[in-house]
C-alpha cells in the first residue's frame, strides 16, 4: 500500500478509529494493535464475520478521512488478512510480534515508546497514574474533531490523552497480560524469540527487521549449524559468503550489518548484492 498515515494527526485519527470501530462492533475483543504507515496489525478475538465487519468499518472511515484531506488513494489493496491463532504459544508470540513491530521499523523508538498502538501499555506500572480526560467531559466540537465525524456516540468514561482515546480504555490488556506467565516472560519474548518472529512475518507478508543484537544471535546459530563454529568472524571467506547470502535473502540484513558481523570487506559484499 501507499503511505496512509504520515503526519501525527493521521496516526491520532487512526488511534481513535480503532477505538470507535471496537466500540461499534459488538462481540469483538482487541488484545493489542499497532499502526504502521501503510497498514496495521490487530490481535483480536470474535466471530469471523464480526472481525471482517470491524475491518470494513475501519476501511470506510479511513477512505472518508483521506478524501476529506484531498488525498486520492486506491484502497482496494487494503484488505483484511485473518490468521487464526489456535494455541497459547502462538498467541503469546503474536502479541509480542505486534508490540515490537513499530520500534524495529523506526530506530528512534523502543517497544515502550512507539506511540501508535497498545504496545507501550503492556506490563506498565504507571497505567493507574495516567491523567487522561474522560470523553464525556469534552465539548461537542471536541468530540467531532476527535473522530472526524458527526457520529460521536462513545463511552463517557473512556480516557483521552494527547488527542486520542487511550488504548487502556478499550483494549483488554488485563486479559492479554494473563496469557503470559509473568512480566518477565513477556519481556523475554519481546526481545529474544527471533526465529518465531521471522515465521510470523513470512506468514503475514511483512518484511522482517532485526536489531544488531538479534541478528548476531541468528548469525551465530547459522554458523554453528552449517560449519560447527559459532564464531562467524573466524570462518573461511567462502563460508562467510554463504552465510552472507542467508543473512541478505532470508533475514533482510543490510550490507553494513553483513560486513560488521562477518568481518567482510565492503567490496566483497557489494559484489554479491550491489550497493
Amino acid at each position: 500500500m501507499e503511505i496512509l498515515f504520515e503526519e501525527e494527526a493521521d496516526f491520532r485519527f487512526a488511534m481513535n478509529l480503532v477505538a470507535s470501530c471496537t466500540w461499534q462492533t459488538k462481540g469483538v475483543i482487541v488484545l493489542t494493535f499497532e499502526i504502521m504507515k501503510n497498514h496495521l496489525h490487530v490481535v483480536m478475538s470474535g466471530d469471523r464475520a464480526r472481525l471482517l465487519e470491524w475491518f470494513s468499518l475501519f476501511k470506510r472511515r479511513l477512505q472518508r478521512y483521506l478524501a476529506d484531506k484531498g488525498i486520492v488513494i486506491n484502497l482496494s489493496g487494503f484488505e483484511a488478512s485473518l490468521f487464526p491463532i489456535d494455541n497459547l504459544e502462538t498467541l503469546r508470540n503474536t502479541i509480542a510480534y505486534v508490540n515490537r513491530n513499530g520500534y524495529l521499523v523506526d530506530a528512534r523508538y523502543t517497544p515502550f515508546s512507539y506511540p501508535w498502538g497498545a504496545n507501550r501499555f503492556f506490563c506498565n506500572p504507571d497505567i493507574p497514574f495516567l491523567q487522561g480526560i474522560p470523553y464525556g467531559n469534552l465539548t461537542f466540537r471536541e468530540k467531532r474533531q476527535l473522530f472526524r465525524s458527526h457520529a460521536i456516540d462513545y463511552p463517557d468514561d473512556h480516557l483521552v490523552m494527547d488527542g486520542y482515546i487511550l488504548p487502556t480504555s478499550y483494549c483488554n490488556l488485563a486479559l492479554a497480560e494473563r496469557m503470559f506467565q509473568s512480566a518477565r516472560s513477556y519481556f523475554f519474548l519481546l526481545s529474544r524469540n527471533v526465529e518465531v518472529y521471522r515465521s510470523i512475518a513470512v506468514q503475514l507478508g511483512d518484511l522482517v527487521y532485526y536489531t544488531d543484537d538479534e541478528l548476531f544471535l541468528v548469525v551465530r546459530q547459522l554458523c554453528k549449524d552449517a560449519y560447527g563454529n559459532s564464531r562467524p568472524a573466524s570462518l573461511p571467506k567462502d563460508a562467510k559468503l554463504e552465510i552472507a547470502k542467508k543473512m541478505h535473502f532470508d533475514y533482510q540484513a543490510g550490507n553494513k550489518q553483513i560486513q560488521r558481523m562477518l568481518r567482510l570487506e565492503e567490496r566483497d559484499v557489494v559484489a554479491l548484492f550491489g550497493k
